[in-house]
């Protein structure tokens, strides 16, 4: 398994119940294809660099998770058909262990 992060970006007009559930989905998304959470904090609400479907700000979510490679094309066709999110980014986490330099 691989580690990675993911920051997502909800709609801002979301209840606080509805974010919150909407933050659980996509736990869950993780864990039921093979994975498992390290951490999630809760950005809160900041401005967007530029306008996405009409909406100036949103409610941002980072994740660090463990997943099997194959899994990762699963989650991310399921992200892009999400309404309720306004982008979301993917990345491998770069480890880099025992570098030594001569």
């Amino acid at each position: 398994m691989r580690e990675y992060e993911i920051v997502y970006v909800i709609r801002p007009d979301l209840a606080d119940e509805q974010r919150s559930a909407k933050v659980e989905r996509i736990q869950s998304l993780i864990t039921e294809n093979g994975g498992e959470l390290v951490k999630t904090e809760e950005w809160g609400r900041r401005v967007l660099a530029y306008q996405i479907r009409h909406y100036t700000d949103g409610v941002y979510v980072f994740t660090e998770f463990r997943l099997p490679p194959a899994a990762v094309k699963t989650i991310g066709e399921r992200l892009n058909i999400d309404e309720e999110l306004l982008r979301y980014q993917i990345v491998v986490k770069n480890v880099v262990k025992n570098v030594v330099k001569n």
